[in-house]
């Protein structure tokens, strides 16, 4: 019976049948429509910027790959003068490496979920996008960083900047549900005639093609990443391939779990998402909590400078995360929002991503001094509270935040942990 049973799993094994189970089962888990729950997605990002801290000796963030980017166009077509020259190739710079990572990865998961398919956007939408992508560039600035470096990484890396950013961010989030609601309205007839809101945005969309679910699909991307690797690890070293690496991981989290920073704080105060808002300001307080252990831990033991990531706060923090919220909430997508929704092919977004990649050279350069020269002291919270202090302020602020957002939800009749979400 023993031998029987060992000749017939060896037989299924070579007909392949089994690793065709294995195959479909993950698949059916990682890759499903139903994605991630955004709490197992904060959980993620933040042990990807403990990660990101040891090899880098910084969190994960976004806008600098853009202003490299954005300063090699420029280079490009001869207008250098008006961005300041690149530093590094986009291959050897550590910011740069990780938004490709992200792309990539973010790529990968849409093609294996099926889930890649061109979606084009009316005149209006891409005009949302733009200004979105505009407004956001210029609000980096001011706040110094975006929803990561300004706010998420911001917090990890224990530096005060990031609650100041927050508070702009709820603040530009609100105005941006006021202005995609009016835009709603206004295209509503056009919306019966046969045009779809942009996901996440305020324009109109429609999809354009099939969706990619075959095998080629997912191989096309892999090739890809592994094309992106080698060249990186040949110019940037095994270091910039590490981080290319955690770019990828973290482009499949966001894919995966949905992870929007628009949605999150557009619909936190009663949006149409206003649920889903609630998980996924939930998933972020997690990821912060664990993020902020970590780089605590790397700060205090001298693995990391303790100044590292600590930046200057101040009112322009919160102007910045106003403009900032206010652009992403109209565009539909976050600096990696922007990323990830353009990789699955979302056009809207990807206009949004270049409005701001060539935009930001130009504000940097243009309102960049004046930011600085009017910004204060950076403060980081263990001078100010001691170790443990700056902890449980992490940790109670982030509890509450997260409290407080399922609260508003509840306020509206609305049930964010309901059985749909999991």
């Amino acid at each position: 019976m023993i031998m029987f049973r060992v000749k017939t799993v060896a037989r299924t094994v070579a007909r392949g049948r089994f690793l065709a189970y294995v195959r479909e089962g993950i698949a059916g888990r990682l890759f499903s429509r139903r994605g991630w729950p955004e709490v197992i997605g904060g959980l993620l990002l933040g042990l990807v910027n403990i990660l990101y801290f040891v090899l880098a000796g910084k969190p994960f963030s976004i806008y600098t790959g853009f202003l490299n980017w954005g300063r090699h166009v420029y280079e490009l077509l001869g207008l250098g003068w008006l961005a300041g020259a690149p530093r590094a190739s986009p291959l050897a710079e550590k910011t740069s490496v990780g938004d490709i990572g992200l792309l990539l990865g973010a790529l990968l998961a849409a093609v294996a979920a099926g889930e890649f398919r061109l979606r084009r956007t009316s005149r209006e939408g891409y005009f949302d996008a733009i200004l979105g992508g505009l407004l956001m560039a210029l609000g980096v600035v001011l706040a110094f960083g975006c929803n990561w470096g300004g706010f998420f990484s911001a917090i990890t890396a224990l530096s005060l900047h990031g609650y100041a950013m927050m508070a702009g961010l709820v603040v530009g989030g609100y105005l941006g549900l006021r202005y995609v609601v009016w835009r709603s309205e206004r295209l509503f007839e056009k919306a019966l005639e046969g045009e779809l809101l942009l996901e996440g945005g305020s324009g109109a969309g429609e999809v354009v093609g099939e969706r990619v679910a075959s095998v080629p699909g997912p191989l096309v991307a892999v090739v890809l990443a592994l094309l992106a690797l080698a060249a990186v690890a040949r110019v940037g070293g095994p270091v910039y391939a590490a981080l290319l690496l955690l770019g990828v991981v973290v482009g499949v989290v966001l894919q995966r779990a949905r992870f929007c920073f628009a949605t999150a704080f557009r619909d936190l105060l009663g949006g149409a998402e206003q649920a889903r808002a609630a998980r996924l300001q939930a998933g972020i307080a997690l990821g912060i909590v664990v993020g902020a252990t970590g780089a605590a831990a790397l700060k205090y033991t001298g693995v990391v400078d303790p100044l590292a990531y600590v930046k200057p706060v101040g009112p322009l923090n919160i102007l910045g995360g106003v403009l900032f919220g206010f652009g992403m909430a109209i565009a539909g997508g976050c600096a990696s929002g922007s990323l990830w929704k353009a990789a699955e092919g979302n056009t809207g977004l990807l206009a949004a991503l270049a409005a701001a990649v060539l935009s930001y050279p130009m504000f940097r350069s243009l309102v960049g001094p004046l930011a600085r020269e009017y910004a204060s002291t950076g403060v980081f919270l263990p001078d100010l509270l001691g170790w443990a202090g700056a902890l449980a302020l992490v940790y109670a602020s982030m509890l509450g935040w997260a409290l407080f957002s399922a609260y508003l939800a509840y306020r509206r009749g609305v049930d964010p942990w309901g059985e749909e979400s999991w």
